[in-house]
């Protein structure tokens, strides 16, 4: 972890690749360590900065916190990606113009937050779908982090359309479908409430919506951020292969696969009409 010292203190964050800016914005009760996965994912294409906002005691604090660590690094163009409180974070610093680009992962919004009343372990076990996979060196960064209260929301979340509505920043959100905290029927209301937003809703999945769902949500994030932040084309390098879960039936089988009395279409004789 980099520190650097500001008018509001020393403040550490972590600082890893080359690039366009993105910031990762954590939320309450388990610190920068829920983005330990999505880090060196982002990081080969993007300098990535994931500041500790555990110490401050609100969201309006965090906001100041992320703006001055940005102003210090001399850091001007950003996307912001940002769980649970973070979120909340992200779409003040918005409003603020301070993003060219939103990812918001099961965030708060307006006037809806994870309880604050809730020990961190049963906390992190009610907020994932399978807590027993968590694996115990991940829960135990979990446990480890400061006990701090939860950072109090900002009344301007209210205000988010308004606060928006000229603004043409890209926003993509990811929502646990049994997100037990902050539901998705608020998702659904921020997603019509955000101009440009695109809603992606993720079965089996909850509030720690990276620790349930990581390989179906770490590569869309990243080439969300490609796309919408870089204006980068997708490209391949080398050899890419796909596994079919399920094989189209024209595929050749393999002799031992063969069955004399299995009639295989040959595709081009398939009659194509209008989608419906």
């Amino acid at each position: 972890m980099a520190s650097v010292v500001t008018s509001r203190g020393a403040r550490t964050y972590l600082d890893e690749g080359e690039g366009e800016a993105v910031v990762l914005l954590h939320g309450w009760p388990v610190g920068p360590s829920v983005f330990r996965r999505l880090v060196p994912l982002v990081a080969s294409r993007f300098r990535v900065l994931v500041p500790d906002l555990s110490e401050d005691a609100d969201l309006a604090d965090q906001v100041a916190t992320v703006a001055e660590l940005l102003d210090t690094l001399g850091v001007e163009r950003v996307a912001l990606v940002g769980h649970s409180h973070g979120g909340g974070v992200a779409q003040l610093l918005a409003m603020d113009g301070r993003a060219e680009a939103l990812v918001l992962i099961d965030s708060v919004a307006f006037d809806s937050a994870p309880p604050d009343d809730l020990e961190r372990r049963t906390f992190i076990e009610r907020g994932t779908i399978e807590f027993a996979s968590v694996p115990a060196v991940d829960l135990a960064v979990y446990l480890e982090a400061p006990s701090r209260p939860a950072p109090a929301l900002d009344p301007r979340l209210m205000d988010v359309a308004g606060a928006l509505a000229e603004r043409d920043i890209p926003v993509l959100m990811l929502w646990g479908e049994q997100d037990p905290f902050v539901g998705v029927d608020v998702a659904e209301r921020l997603s019509d409430a955000l101009p440009g937003s695109a809603l992606g809703v993720v079965p089996d999945s909850g509030h720690f919506l990276l620790d349930d769902a990581f390989e179906s949500v770490g590569v869309l994030i990243a080439e969300y951020l490609r796309a919408r932040y870089l204006g980068a084309p997708h490209g391949h390098e080398g050899i890419v292969t796909l596994q079919l879960e399920r094989r189209p039936p024209w595929v050749d089988l393999a002799p031992l696969e063969e069955d004399d009395d299995a009639v295989v279409p040959d595709p081009a004789a398939q009659e194509v009409g209008p989608s419906r």
